[in-house]
């Protein structure tokens, strides 16, 4: 059988062949050209089983401009290959400038931000934050801070997996011109910088269901499926932002007001602290630790933690698979301790002098793993092969070919037996990706933290009805049972006096890349396939449940897919609304949202006022009147949605052709 046969549709095989993908050494025109031609055929012919897909016209002018993202590809490796062959450096003497690079950069941003915070007079709202522009040492122009951080990483990650290609080539040595070398590298990572953000802009119309649109004056336009999906995914992202620093400041206060909880958290950590920190000429760290009468606070901890209560409270502590009994606050614990000799690290190099006027080598930084797992010792109380099983979740090894570097869910890089710290990726980690890391390391799948989800969904329901009536039930049992060959497994239902809300609970991975998004949507769409299907047999035998769940017939039926993230909230999937945990929490509880605000004191304690109250309901009428429309449109996202403007943002240089712009969701400024 022809293996086009067997492709459901162009958008199938543009994700899933190899010699389609732009950005591959093994991308081949010529070959999708055929392709295209016998797929025609096929479809003519009947036996591809879709006669027509009306996305086959959108995924076909992908096909069509993929020779011009090929070209950027091209550029980018073939310079990587001169130059490795120019002066046959080893490509890890090249990672080494990269990361000087990276850590420069980023400490050059870091000053800017620090300094437009200190010179703002009154109290900043997190939405400000996100508008603060910063100068790029790559483009020239002033770009997002926040984005700025985040590109360095994917700039890293582009480049470090397209090195390890070279990393078997004979003869290559560790003698060559540092000059020649620095200058090729800073070539290397400024081209990158266009590479990167047009590979992930082709990967979001690729694999998010985009599309690309022609325009005058020989522009290309990539644009999301529809207006609303960027805003949503924009609104989602600050909302995690958002409740993991609320959190993280009641986490702090508590920490400082109960003695108990701080013991909890500082069991396993020692009272010492690193009282000295050097960089010899070679990039490698040498501390000096000292005993303290008490523990000292650790921030990292503290957002660490915060970030599992905000969106893993459904994860207990118990020891992890294959993991030498570490559980996730262990990890955490470990991973804060790490943090803090990153942050020395910063401090260091925030004392030097600007990149343009500072040797290149004076931003890197590196670690042997024995002197790394000394500096954990020493602040810890964990066992060496604890520690080393904690590094083996947070590495990300360049000789270890059969996984991707991905600095985002490994953020220290290794080669051989030393470690590299790249502040960007360490600066500011993302807890939730890595936690997910974490959990997938141990085998930990995605079921069962879904099942972990729904007890906890189940439980709480409960809590929050008592309240709402003597009707209101939330079965516990999840299975169904209308004879043995009749049955469904149903996530929740919540039957009370006028409504029945039915909803399967889905867990997925915290989304950083296009393709990320597209899983979490697939296992979304699964969900409301399935919600549909499990309404439709509760209401085709509501007879043989009516007592149990104290009446069906005459009430409101109410469906929805429960999402342990917030970034595909406010989305339909065939009909059926996508909502996340915390909006369900937020209507079946109080139903109100508030606003805080935060002032950071400098004792280290905070004060927190609430500014602003919403009411989403004031008594049990509304609350039955408004649930369906609040389940489409969320209060929170009526909320946010306003600050949040659409644009296009230029991702090629401004003399290309053609110039190419990607669609984008921003907070306004």
């Amino acid at each position: 059988m022809n293996r086009l046969i067997q492709q459901r549709n162009l958008r199938h095989m543009l994700r899933n062949q190899a010699h389609f993908n732009p950005f591959s050494d093994k991308f081949d025109s010529e070959k999708i050209s055929k392709d295209l031609e016998t797929y025609r055929e096929l479809k003519k012919s009947g036996e591809v089983i879709n006669d027509y897909d009306p996305d086959d016209f959108n995924a076909l002018n992908i096909i069509e401009a993929t020779p011009l993202f090929n070209a950027y590809f091209k550029q980018l490796y073939d310079y990587m290959k001169d130059a490795i062959n120019k002066t046959q450096a080893h490509p890890e003497n090249i990672i080494k400038y990269l990361v000087a690079i990276v850590n420069s950069q980023t400490s050059d941003i870091n000053r800017e931000v620090v300094d437009k915070i200190e010179n703002i007079n009154s109290a900043i709202r997190l939405e400000e934050i996100a508008t603060f522009q910063v100068h790029s040492a790559v483009e020239g122009n002033p770009i997002n801070a926040i984005g700025a951080f985040e590109i360095q990483i994917d700039l890293l990650n582009i480049l470090i997996n397209y090195l390890v290609y070279f990393l078997d080539i004979k003869g290559l040595h560790d003698n060559f011109n540092e000059d020649e070398l620095e200058h090729i590298t800073r070539y290397m990572f400024s081209t990158s910088n266009v590479l990167c953000v047009v590979k992930d802009s082709y990967d979001i119309v690729t694999w998010e269901d985009g599309r690309i649109v022609e325009m005058p004056n020989n522009e290309i336009h990539l644009k999301y499926k529809d207006d609303t999906y960027p805003v949503l995914q924009r609104i989602g992202l600050h909302r995690i932002e958002r409740n993991v620093l609320a959190s993280k400041v009641e986490f702090h206060n508590i920490y400082l007001e109960n003695s108990r909880i701080a013991d909890v958290i500082n069991l396993k950590r020692k009272k010492a602290v690193v009282t000295e920190l050097r960089i010899n000429n070679r990039g490698f760290i040498d501390f000096q630790i000292s005993k303290t009468t008490q523990h000292i606070i650790n921030e990292e901890i503290i957002t660490g933690l915060a970030a599992i209560v905000s969106f893993y409270p459904h994860i207990n502590l118990e020891p992890l698979k294959n993991l030498n009994r570490l559980n996730i606050q262990d990890l955490i614990i470990l991973y804060g301790e790490l943090l803090s000799l990153s942050n020395s690290i910063e401090n260091i190099f925030s004392e030097q002098e600007s990149i343009k006027d500072s040797k290149l080598k004076c931003y890197l930084a590196r670690i042997k793993k024995k002197e790394l797992i000394s500096y954990l010792q020493n602040l810890t109380t964990y066992s060496k092969a604890q520690i080393e099983s904690f590094l083996t979740v947070i590495e990300s090894d360049i000789y270890l070919k059969k996984s991707r570097i991905n600095l985002w869910s490994r953020p220290l890089l290794k080669t051989r037996d030393v470690y590299f710290f790249i502040l960007p990726a360490l600066k500011a980690p993302n807890y939730l990706q890595m936690i997910d890391e974490w959990l997938e390391s141990a085998q930990y799948s995605l079921k069962d933290r879904g099942t972990a989800l729904e007890k906890l969904i189940k439980s709480d329901m409960v809590r929050f009805l008592a309240s709402k009536g003597s009707y209101a039930i939330v079965p516990q049992k999840q299975k169904f049972i209308l004879s043995k060959k009749e049955s469904e497994e149903i996530d929740l239902i919540v039957s009370m006096e006028k409504m029945v809300f039915i909803a399967e609970i889905k867990n997925i991975k915290f989304p950083m890349e296009p393709r990320d998004y597209h899983n979490g949507y697939k296992r979304l769409k699964e969900g409301a396939e399935q919600v549909l299907r499990k309404r439709d047999f509760i209401l085709r035998n509501a007879s043989s449940f009516e007592a149990e769940l104290n009446g069906i017939r005459g009430k409101q039926i109410h469906v929805a897919v429960i999402c342990n993230y917030p970034h595909f909230t406010g989305i339909e999937i065939d009909g059926v609304p996508v909502i996340d945990y915390m909006v369900l929490q937020t209507y079946m509880n109080k139903g109100e949202i508030t606003d805080l605000k935060v002032e950071f004191n400098e004792d280290d304690s905070t004060d927190a006022e609430i500014i602003n109250t919403k009411r989403i309901w004031t008594n049990i009428d509304d609350f039955y009147n408004n649930f369906g429309s609040y389940l489409k449109n969320p209060t929170i996202i009526e909320q946010i949605d306003p600050f949040i403007e659409l644009g296009k943002s230029r991702i090629t240089m401004e003399e290309a052709d053609p110039r190419m712009f990607m669609q984008v969701a921003e907070f306004s400024s």
